[in-house]
């Protein structure tokens, strides 16, 4: 039993690990300064269409994440872990898919602001 917990802690580990450094490359982190000054000096239609492909890839990526964590809280459900804790791990996960859901509409949001620039802005 105790050899059963701690292969089960090692795998949660591994996960939680995988869900910070997946954050760490496309989650709520602050922009790149490459972005900042694209943002900062975008003018034409192209500078805003730009944009809105970078916006729409990290809008899909969120999507994926937040699919990927829903799938994960269905494996925990049906998991007995014997110990502490075990119930909570579909709770975390569902949180997770909130926060990626949540960050998909935001991306969504901006992709849509520099469309309706990029169709008033000139060429």
């Amino acid at each position: 039993m105790n050899m059963n917990w701690k292969s089960l802690r090692r795998i949660v580990s591994v996960l939680l690990l995988g869900v910070v450094i997946a954050g760490c490359a496309s989650g709520p982190n602050a922009p790149s300064p490459e972005l900042r000054q694209r943002i900062e000096a975008a003018r034409t239609r192209g500078d805003h269409e730009a944009l809105v492909t970078y916006y729409d890839r990290e809008a899909t990526v969120a999507r994926a994440s937040a699919a990927e964590h829903r799938k994960m809280a269905k494996s925990y459900q049906g998991m007995s872990t014997g110990g502490r804790g075990g119930s909570s791990m579909p709770v975390h996960c569902n949180s997770i898919v909130s926060l990626y859901e949540s960050m998909a509409t935001e991306y969504e949001g901006l992709a849509a602001g520099h469309r309706q620039m990029a169709a008033s802005a000139q060429p």
